[in-house]
């Protein structure tokens, strides 16, 4: 089974304070146990305190794992009340673990789990209601991905973790490729899909309870990678998670559209996904091959819906069809005035950067500004109305241009989490209040083709100020500036900002250098409000004050201690940061974030973990370098790039490091 993920962290923290105590021996613990008058109230022999400090399997008694950290806490001068309070949490949360996410029965046994608004599958074109018959879903077809794809689940059924994605543009079984492929997994396993409150929120809030023999579901794997701040992180915590042989075997499974998979893998603002991902692309063809159109032609027994699917669709584009593109771009292409302007509203927030949620207060704000002068002062007050019972209205069982989304919050899932240690909590973005609707897949994708050129009208961009979500408003403002809207790229990027985007500011920063570069009030604004979780977005903050006339906002961004405040799950983004900070004079905030990051970065990636290294080192931070080495890099380090490893294998003959033993004591 591996270790439950609330156990790993207090294994992980019992040791960091036994090193801290400078690793007492096991004879020494006792008796400091022993001498306390039973004031402590747990009584560990000396073997109970070796496997409380080391066993792989089991916690202890908590009254007796308390003692033993408590005594350690105090040797090493740490909080030994506060350590007691999280060791207790911890000791609760392992006991109670059962894993992110609900068994692959549940969604077996219920196929509208499966269809859109649950794992995302398509519902198809109902003929003559020949579902009551043959099922809501046709028969799968087997093609060539589905074999490449079965490999990677084979192996994961042998206990070997992996990841997968299908790329593949809009409704060409991408997603049904992926249910198919979990259908043959035992009913052991369990499936994962992270959507609420945001999709990167909802990874970094549960993925330390994601236990062995688990699918990560990442439908539309772009909106868990791309965000700028938080993007990186989900790369960085699930590469993690892939190359953790305790949480052995987990599965990450995930589509994307072609031009989405080349920005991840080729842009330098998604290091960390590119990582991620590379290699494990599964190309998903538009169309069947003869062959296939012939097998299901001459089925006996065919489901209508194939057939129909194999005579009326255009270039062989069975599951286009089969997923209602024809009726789609018949509903959109007869639609008139505001209707067309709704429709055109949602297409280009979609394309140009929010989410697949879309607030129906942005949309009723901007169809406006799409209108001729004639169909705007023809409007009736009941427009938006008719406008919505257009674009919402099903057809042959097929969900309508835009659904509904339940705004009602997720189930079953925890409110309140604590911390990690040396992390803060998570805090979710306010989102934008009342309804929100969600637009076809087909028709997005034809709004990014047909519509590439065409830049919104006003009231489009002031709609989204008001109305978009936060987490949005970063990419909503480059496009905006893209296209030299530079009063709507402000305001959003501000917005974005307040809302705790690092990115959004230091843009901020360096677009009002160009434009105004005597005009200080953006990087007063920016080192103010500007959140100090990302390290990266930190770094680029700082970059970005140390132009002309703003570098003495350096010293109040500073102040607000960000050594203490950034995420240290991204060795890469740490290290670049402890340069920051050095160059800056900060030398305490140098020593914080050395601290925090040689205990608790992730060790996953060798290149990331020699950048650390060698970051630590420049910044003399030598017992940090030693924590670090510890903790058995390594070990746990994967090893598929050579390049990578042989940086990797510098960085520790610089180090000095010999062979190490995780959870190593003396005797």
């Amino acid at each position: 089974m591996g270790w439950p993920p609330a156990l790993r962290e207090l294994k992980d923290l019992l040791y960091e304070v036994y090193l801290a105590a400078d690793a007492p021996s096991l004879d020494e613990i006792t008796r400091a146990i022993t001498a306390d008058d039973d004031r402590l109230g747990g009584a560990p022999s000396r073997d109970a305190v070796h496997r409380i400090i080391t066993d792989v399997e089991r916690s202890g008694q908590q009254a007796d794992v308390v003692a033993v950290a408590t005594v350690l806490a105090r040797w090493a001068v740490w909080d030994a009340p506060d350590l007691a309070v999280r060791v207790r949490e911890l000791w609760v949360r392992a006991r109670m673990a059962r894993g992110a996410g609900r068994p692959v029965g549940d969604f077996r046994g219920d196929v509208r789990l499966v269809l859109d608004g649950g794992l995302g599958v398509h519902p198809v074109l109902d003929i003559d209601s020949v579902g009551n018959r043959f099922g809501i879903l046709p028969a799968y077809v087997l093609r060539d991905h589905d074999a490449r794809l079965k490999t990677v689940v084979d192996a994961a059924k042998a206990g070997r973790s992996g990841i997968a994605v299908l790329v593949g543009r809009s409704s060409t079984g991408k997603t049904r490729a992926l249910w198919e492929a979990v259908g043959a997994l035992p009913d052991t396993w369990r499936l994962w899909h992270p959507l609420s409150p945001t999709a990167p929120d909802a990874v970094l809030a549960e993925l330390r309870d994601v236990a062995p023999r688990t699918v990560v579901w990442l439908n539309e794997a772009q909106h868990y990678l791309s965000p700028d701040s938080l993007g990186e992180r989900v790369a960085a915590g699930l590469r993690q998670l892939l190359h953790d042989p305790s949480r052995a075997p987990v599965l990450v499974l995930g589509t994307l559209w072609p031009e989405r998979w080349d920005t991840l893998t080729t842009s330098d603002r998604h290091e960390g996904a590119r990582v991620l991902l590379g290699g494990h692309k599964i190309d998903v063809p538009d169309a069947f091959t003869p062959a296939q159109l012939t097998a299901l032609d001459t089925a006996d027994d065919a489901d209508p819906r194939l057939t129909q699917a194999v005579q009326r669709a255009d270039e062989a584009q069975v599951t286009q069809y089969l997923a209602g593109a024809p009726v789609l771009m018949e509903r959109y292409n007869a639609a008139r005035g505001a209707t067309l302007a709704l429709i055109h509203a949602a297409m280009d927030a979609r394309r140009l950067g929010a989410g697949l949620h879309i607030p129906l207060d942005w949309l009723a704000d901007a169809a406006p500004g799409y209108l001729t002068d004639t169909e705007y002062h023809a409007l009736d007050s009941d427009w938006l109305s008719k406008a919505l019972a257009y674009v919402t209205t099903p057809c042959n069982g097929i969900p309508g241009i835009l659904t509904p989304v339940n705004t009602n919050g997720p189930r079953n899932q925890r409110t309140h989490r604590p911390a990690a240690s040396g992390i803060s909590a998570d805090r979710p973005a306010p989102g934008p209040q009342g309804p929100r609707y969600l637009l076809a897949d087909y028709l997005d994708q034809h709004g990014r083709h047909h519509r590439a050129q065409t830049i919104p009208p006003i009231d489009f961009w002031t709609a989204a100020a008001h109305h978009a979500h936060p987490t949005d408003m970063t990419a909503l403002g480059d496009a905006a500036w893209d296209r030299g809207l530079y009063r709507d790229a402000t305001q959003l990027h501000k917005h974005a900002t307040t809302h705790g985007n690092a990115h959004a500011a230091s843009t901020l920063v360096n677009h009002f250098q160009i434009l105004h570069p005597t005009d200080h009030h953006p990087a007063q604004w920016a080192s103010a409000h500007v959140a100090l979780d990302d390290p990266f977005g930190v770094v680029r903050l700082l970059g970005a004050l140390l132009g002309p006339g703003a570098g003495e906002q350096v010293g109040v961004v500073l102040a607000r201690d960000p050594a203490a405040h950034v995420a240290v799950d991204n060795p890469s983004d740490v290290a670049r940061l402890l340069g920051a900070l050095r160059e800056a004079g900060a030398d305490k905030q140098v020593t914080i974030l050395a601290g925090r990051a040689a205990a608790h970065v992730a060790l996953d990636n060798p290149s990331d973990v020699a950048r650390l290294l060698e970051a630590l080192w420049e910044a003399g931070a030598d017992e940090q370098v030693r924590v670090v080495l510890a903790r058995d890099p390594a070990a746990h380090v994967a090893v598929d790039n050579p390049s990578d490893v042989a940086r990797l294998l510098g960085a520790l003959r610089e180090a000095g490091a010999a062979p190490t033993a995780r959870y190593r004591i003396r005797g």
